[in-house]
């Protein structure tokens, strides 16, 4: 019996048990149940694989009064950074290697006594790390016994995937997966752990291990059978040194067709004993170097950071910095997220502070890291976090919200909120309205119009005063009616959208919609019977999640009902529309000429069982791009990977058989 048979039947009677307790359509018997419950127990006493999801071992969640403190037996200790392959066989001499994905997540490590995971501990500073062992019990593919006795200890990444880190970040409040991971595991509730997905990957077995098999690569193989997910590898033989760039690029491959984020590759000798005699700096050990892409990180000096109102009230910092060339383009701002990432990158910031600018994903700027704040900085060039609202004057205060801190107007009926509500609602994906820019809005709010989405629905009644405004007139302010009168056609998903709940993003709406058959009427029906737990049901809707729709839908009932009336929605139940695309995935890039924009083609694609994809990879079924002859980097990938590239009109006719509607 294998580790993913034991694997697939924990899966099978989770789906089975969740189906009986909470959906009231058994999918099994309680034969067939305790059946295959029985056989799993017989499996995990034979193998000693017992996954920390098994329904033999009941796991509940627990909140935590705080995090306790454990400093590591052996430290947690990094790796010598490289750059070239010239580099790794430098290091490598005449030893054979194995090259592993060097896996962007958190490092913790795992400690079992006869079997028995104990305890689990974060890296830290290397050597105090955090005591996350409750957290860890979260996790779908850690086992909690394995068949190993004595003292086994094992370091790996504790990571979200891409695509799980995409569901979960639909409001764009983390800067990357690593940030999310890192927050999610120090959370005292242990509910938000799970509904994150996180995993756990193996990259190095620190006590333990089989002795008399002097190899590196062969004992992670051993840890595979005792139940753990190893971090992708291969062995790198000296006679394929010449190949080492194929060799990384493969394993960047790897990583990113598994959705896995990735920092480079590790190089670690195969020989366990040779390894460990060279030793240690106070800082890395010397075991294996990690290779990392040369970044084009560019160097500039900040200015100043500036705080914009977001739409659910939060104050965003943003990097204002002297321009510099990076990456094609001119760059003189950056978003810092929240006041986490803000303290996390720049520490305490200054006017003239030396920051390093790149591009991520060779598009949206980033700064990756400032220098840090000495007793020579005049205390008139420190940068202050506002204790007044930049919009009202209201008085502002650091909360705690989605394991990250925040920086909120106190002032509930501040204009700035009203303002990125409404903007936010009007806006592309959510209600579509064309005519009404944030400008706009903003001059709209101050005459005393807009209070609320549903006053957009009665402008109507100041057309007449609309009309003699600067930069108004008659014809504008039809056009203004016209799309406000179109857009009271719309769907159920994108309403939800609009109305600015929190952690209630894009993704996260058309699910709920979906499981309301796209209609409103049942969604209010659910929210008032069974509260937003119903939902639960739906993959990557966790209790945060659920929480804050109840929290909204308890306040805002009538608001919620009133607003709906102004609009006839069209009811697109994707669970009944088809499957002809199930399993397949796009990639859309380019103008668009039969859909109205990318995102049009992407909820056609999705309402047909298929998945879109933000890049190329070899999973991808075909690359949508109306200029197929283009030489972007997209067409290039697709070209080389023998993805076949389509226009708008070749995959209207292959796959929506000649019809785009």
């Amino acid at each position: 019996m294998t580790k993913n048979d034991i694997r697939k039947r924990v899966e099978e009677l989770n789906v089975a048990s969740e189906a009986y307790y909470n959906s009231g359509s058994p999918i099994m018997s309680d034969a067939e149940f305790d059946s295959k419950l029985n056989e799993l127990k017989e499996w995990e006493e034979a193998t000693g694989i017992v996954f920390s999801n098994t329904p033999t071992q009941k796991v509940g969640s627990v909140v935590l009064k705080d995090i306790k403190k454990i400093t590591h037996k052996t430290p947690m200790l990094s790796l010598e950074k490289c750059h070239s392959t010239e580099e790794i066989k430098k290091f490598a001499v005449e030893h054979n290697l194995v090259a592993s994905i060097k896996l962007d997540g958190i490092s913790c490590r795992l400690i079992y006594n006869d079997g028995d995971l104990i305890r689990a501990e974060s890296r830290g500073d290397g050597t105090t790390g955090n005591d996350i062992t409750e957290a860890v019990k979260q996790f779908k593919n850690i086992p909690l016994h394995i068949n190993k006795k004595g003292t086994y200890v094992i370091d790996g990444e504790a990571l979200i995937k891409l695509d799980d880190f995409e569901n979960v970040n639909v409001d764009g409040e983390f800067k990357n997966s690593r940030n999310l991971a890192a927050g999610t595991l120090s959370s005292l509730d242990t509910s938000v752990v799970k509904s994150r997905k996180l995993s756990w990957y193996a990259w190095e077995i620190v006590e333990g291990y089989e002795k008399e098999v002097n190899s590196f690569y062969l004992n992670l193989i051993e840890a595979y059978t005792l139940g753990f997910d190893v971090v992708p590898m291969c062995d790198v033989p000296v006679y394929e040194f010449n190949n080492l760039q194929k060799i990384i690029d493969s394993m960047l491959k790897v990583a990113e067709e598994n959705f896995l984020p990735q920092d480079g590759v590790v190089f670690k000798f195969d020989d366990v004993k040779y390894g460990k005699s060279l030793g240690n700096t106070s800082h890395h050990f010397r075991n294996g170097v990690a290779w990392k892409a040369a970044n084009n990180d560019v160097i500039t000096t900040l200015k100043d950071i500036e705080f914009t109102m977001g739409k659910t009230g939060t104050l965003t910092p943003t990097a204002v910095f002297a321009t510099v060339w990076c990456d094609g383009s001119n760059v003189e701002r950056a978003s810092l997220h929240n006041i986490s990432i803000m303290n996390e990158t720049l520490g305490r910031p200054y006017k003239g502070q030396v920051i390093a600018i790149y591009k991520a994903n060779l598009i949206i700027p980033q700064i990756r890291w400032g220098d840090k704040c000495n007793d020579s900085i005049s205390y008139n060039d420190i940068i202050t976090i506002p204790d007044k609202c930049p919009i009202c004057g209201g008085e502002t205060k650091i909360v705690k919200e989605n394991d990250s801190e925040v920086l909120i107007c106190t002032n509930p009926d501040c204009k700035g909120k009203l303002l990125g509500k409404l903007t936010h609602a009007v806006s592309k994906n959510a209600l579509d309205l064309d005519g009404l820019s944030e400008a706009t809005i903003q001059k709209f709010i101050n005459l005393g119009w807009l209070s609320s989405i549903k006053d957009i629905y009665h402008l109507s009644d100041y057309k007449t005063k609309m009309s003699v405004l600067e930069g108004f007139g008659t014809k504008s302010v039809n056009k203004l009616m016209k799309s406000i009168e179109d857009s009271r056609s719309t769907t159920f998903d994108r309403f939800l959208y609009s109305l600015s709940i929190p952690m209630v993003g894009k993704t996260a709406s058309k699910a709920i919609s979906n499981e309301c058959d796209g209609m409103i009427g049942k969604f209010i029906q659910i929210m008032l019977v069974n509260h937003a737990r119903y939902f639960k049901r739906i993959s990557g809707i966790g209790d945060s999640l659920v929480k804050s729709l109840d929290d909204y839908f308890e306040k805002h009932y009538e608001e919620i009902w009133e607003l709906s009336q102004e609009f006839k929605f069209n009811v697109q139940n994707t669970k009944k529309n088809g499957t002809s695309l199930s399993g397949m995935s796009f990639v859309i890039t380019g103008s668009l000429n039969k859909f109205k924009n990318r995102d049009a083609l992407k909820e056609k694609i999705e309402s047909l069982g298929g998945k879109v994809a933000g890049s190329v990879s070899s999973k991808t079924t075909a690359l949508i791009n109306n200029d197929v002859k283009s030489t972007s980097s997209k067409n290039k990938k697709a070209k080389s990977l023998g993805v076949p590239i389509l226009s708008e009109d070749d995959f209207i006719e292959k796959y929506l058989g000649g019809d785009s509607n």
